[in-house]
């Protein structure tokens, strides 16, 4: 059986550069925000159910979502978002497990890594063989965030502070990876994990 493990780590931690990495070592690699996406790709239920709820305003011509739109409703309106949680959960779930328990099922002895960024607020962490968190010093999180996302501090700080904190995260994780570094030092640190894993 094979073994997969969650990964997650704080915004602008560098866990696209980590999944990179952990590709570029031989590991078959699975992003929950691509889940999310083709949950709501055209004809599927998971679109049906979002354009029941929230009109066929938010489709863009070619019939797929208009993410956009649906942003602008759902971020000015906490009522909105939470319906939308309560659709889209459930399909992430059931989808998200069942390509761990095809995963686990393989019988070579690939290492898959699972990229969720809300692992361990959606009690994710039971399905997976062990978890492991991307962490970044906050100063350097913070720099990485303006600089990425063209922020002012202030919100900067606002999209840090929205989320599970990082420290929290290092410690509800079995294996820490610290990005604070330069990419040598990350490379050499998913090396030694992947000996261990």
């Amino acid at each position: 059986m094979s073994k997969i493990y969650g990964l997650t780590g704080g915004i602008a931690a560098g866990k696209t550069t980590v999944l990179k990495i952990f590709k570029e070592q031989g590991c078959r690699i699975f992003d929950a925000d691509k889940v999310a996406r083709q949950v709501v790709e055209p004809g599927t239920p998971g679109l049906k159910q979002v354009v029941k709820q929230f009109s066929k305003h938010i489709l863009l011509p070619n019939g797929s979502l208009d993410r956009k739109k649906l942003g602008r409703i759902v971020f000015s309106d906490k009522r909105q978002l939470k319906i939308l949680n309560n659709i889209m959960g459930p399909l992430l779930r059931s989808t998200i497990v069942q390509i761990i328990d095809d995963a686990k099922k393989d019988s070579s002895s690939t290492i898959n890594i699972f990229e969720i960024q809300l692992l361990f607020e959606g009690s994710y962490q039971e399905y997976f063989d062990a978890t492991i968190a991307v962490y970044v010093e906050p100063e350097i999180q913070l720099e990485r965030l303006m600089k990425r996302n063209d922020l002012n501090k202030q919100a900067a700080l606002d999209k840090i502070n929205s989320q599970m904190p990082m420290t929290e995260k290092k410690q509800l994780a079995d294996y820490v990876l610290d990005n604070s570094h330069d990419i040598a030092s990350l490379k050499n640190e998913i090396s030694q994990l992947l000996k261990q894993l």
